[in-house]
């Protein structure tokens, strides 16, 4: 078992596929939580506020995560959940599985080990969000909001965690979907597009139906019911009525149900499949 995992996350971190994936993300991340940093103490012409009036742990919360958030269309999670799509999609393109599962027969292991070496590439590319999301917010605050950064406070803090959960099971749910679908190009232009546009109309579509309780359900109002526990604008966010958000364990306990099953699913169909 132990080589078996050994082997799993060389595989990984011996190619260029897993650090330019986490460039690219880093790259967003920083960019986005420099736009939602720019929010704070934004006024209009007529002085009113246009955006958050002062840096608190909820509004650092959401500066420090904004890449990962729905409002901001889960940019940068679109990264992780296409590597976990290519990490198995390109062995079964270029036949590496193959091999993989001739020298390890029993194909439980084969999926343990490559899950476990999932988790791992994710965690990394979480802990790589982190820090391009404090180096963005921080940039800004900084320079051009005279705020305090509040990187110590104990809401922000909790939100560097949840962070790198959200871009493991992000990671995770990929690759779950690229053990359904086989299909390289098919299953990374399926999981981004949905990722992306198919959570934006599902969210306008639920919107103008009313929906509410549907929409607590779309992934990325998982992740940022998980990611922001209190209101911006002040107050704890509310986790029932007309809002769009469960309460931020029951958010990150159905994202990682979500993962679950696609992986379980993914890996029970792989364990059954013939190697070419």
């Amino acid at each position: 078992m132990i080589g078996a995992i050994q082997s799993e996350i060389r595989k990984i971190f011996t190619t260029k596929l897993w650090w330019g994936m986490g460039l690219g993300m880093a790259i967003f991340a920083f960019l986005l939580s420099m736009a939602a940093a720019s929010l704070i103490g934004l006024t209009n012409p007529d002085g009113s506020s246009a955006g958050f009036d002062t840096m608190t742990g909820a509004t650092g919360q959401m500066v420090y995560s904004a890449g990962l958030l729905g409002e901001f269309g889960s940019m940068s999670a679109l990264f992780p959940l296409a590597l976990g799509v290519l990490l198995i999609t390109t062995e079964y393109r270029h036949k590496t599985a193959t091999a993989t599962y001739l020298a390890t027969p029993r194909r439980w292991i084969v999926a343990v080990a490559k899950t476990l070496a999932v988790i791992v590439v994710g965690a990394v590319l979480g802990v790589v969000h982190v820090i391009a999301s404090v180096g963005g917010g921080a940039l800004v605050l900084t320079l051009f909001k005279d705020q305090s950064l509040l990187l110590t406070n104990s809401d922000v803090v909790a939100t560097y965690g949840t962070s790198i959960v959200a871009t493991v099971v992000w990671t995770l749910i990929g690759f779950g979907f690229g053990m359904l679908v086989r299909n390289q190009i098919a299953a990374v232009l399926i999981a981004v597009a949905f990722g992306f546009l198919g959570q934006l109309i599902l969210n306008i579509a639920f919107a103008i139906l009313g929906w509410t309780t549907a929409a607590k359900f779309i992934p990325g109002n998982l992740t940022t019911g998980m990611l922001v526990t209190a209101d911006p604008t002040g107050g704890a966010v509310e986790s029932g009525g007309d809002s769009y958000y469960f309460s931020w364990w029951l958010s990150a306990l159905i994202l990682i149900g979500y993962a679950a099953v696609l992986t379980v699913i993914g890996s029970i169909l792989a364990g059954r499949k013939d190697i070419t």
